[in-house]
């Protein structure tokens, strides 16, 4: 099978005992090289949404939330609780409520902010030096664990719905990817990969995977 191209945005497998439980769900992703300009780039596109968009009308009408009110519905048929952010960046997203502003602090984040408040699409980004695909969505077996960790760390609840390569599961369906395999300050590589569930169309999905795939690159 041929490599996917950096910038192009490709399907993942979905196991069929997942999609028949929670129905039409795709997982999308798309590699990038962050390129030398991405954090200036991440911080000015994030000023001018501070200065254009109303992220803090939008958190006040979804309840504290800024991802589209489809993600809050899939979360509760995956057992979260829909009024609580499950990554660190929506949470604290909500400091635009009482800053007015969107804040950077690198491209991988950024990135994610940008595009979460943009479109209202949840995206997860890994380090491509860490994590390598092909990707898949699908359940944690009996005793598996994060992909980097071996034998050491506790065990995933079997069932668990996880991202997933062939080295094993590198982060949660819903929430953040484990630290040691996160895209952060230093990553040169990213991974981006995002959910589309029923009631967001997957056009928007993958579009916004493309999106991000482009501010990081620069292209």
């Amino acid at each position: 099978m041929t490599a996917p191209r950096a910038g192009e945005v490709v399907a993942g497998v979905v196991d069929p005992v997942v999609r028949a439980e929670l129905g039409e769900i795709e997982l999308w992703t798309a590699t990038a090289t962050v390129a030398p300009g991405a954090e200036r780039a991440g911080r000015e596109r994030l000023g001018r949404l501070s200065g254009s968009f109303r992220a803090a009308e939008r958190i006040r009408e979804r309840a504290g939330r800024l991802v589209h009110p489809a993600y809050l519905v899939f979360e509760r048929q995956v057992g979260l609780d829909p009024t609580e952010p499950s990554t660190a960046l929506e949470r604290d997203a909500r400091e635009v409520v009482v800053t007015g502003a969107l804040l950077p602090e690198h491209p991988c984040h950024d990135v994610r902010l940008a595009v979460l408040a943009e479109v209202g699409v949840p995206l997860g980004v890994l380090d491509g030096h860490r994590a390598r695909g092909p990707w898949g969505l699908r359940a944690a077996v009996a005793g598996e664990r994060w992909a980097h960790e071996g034998r050491r760390g506790e065990p995933l609840r079997a069932g668990a719905l996880v991202v997933a390569g062939p080295a094993g599961p590198v982060a949660p369906v819903a929430g953040d990817p484990p630290r040691a395999l996160a895209g952060g300050r230093r990553t040169q590589e990213a991974v981006l990969y995002a959910l589309a569930v029923p009631g967001v169309a997957s056009w928007e999905v993958s579009e916004a995977v493309w999106r991000a795939a482009r501010y990081l690159s620069g292209t």
